[in-house]
């Protein structure tokens, strides 16, 4: 069972992350330029919800087969340090601009700390990826 559950983990991150990151890419200037963060959010915000779920269920899964090593694990620490500063962020974004997102149209008018929201979103999913392949990989 362990290989599927993994697969299904990592079938949850890609879905969620993957679908984040073009929020994310929007909201620091790049990305989807024809489409406004808030068309990008409303549009994909079911399946990236989906998508956690997913990986967060598969994930507890995947702890419980392997605690003691996931413990003993310091990638596996900074896995769970950046996955939690990564959704402090993302309700950060939700509480300070979910209801003004509709109004930044054009581009320029989405705000600077949006901007930085969206790089930290950006760096924090990066590094969650990482350190869970070096946790996988048992390299750290």
């Amino acid at each position: 069972m362990f290989p599927l559950i993994e697969s299904a983990h990592v079938i949850g991150l890609s879905l969620s992350v993957g679908l984040i990151l073009l929020l994310d890419l929007r909201l620091v200037g790049r990305g989807i330029k024809h489409a406004t963060p808030w068309q990008i959010m409303t549009q994909l915000k079911p399946w990236y919800l989906a998508g956690f779920a997913c990986m967060f269920a598969t994930g507890g899964l995947l702890f419980w087969a392997e605690a003691l090593s996931c413990y003993e694990s310091p990638a596996f620490r900074w896995k769970v340090a950046f996955l939690a500063l990564a959704g402090i962020n993302a309700a950060a974004f939700e509480i300070l601009y979910k209801s003004r997102i509709a109004d930044w149209d054009p581009p320029d008018t989405i705000p600077l700390a949006a901007r930085v929201i969206g790089w930290c979103s950006l760096v924090c999913w990066a590094a969650v990826i990482g350190f869970g392949r070096w946790t996988a990989y048992r390299l750290g």
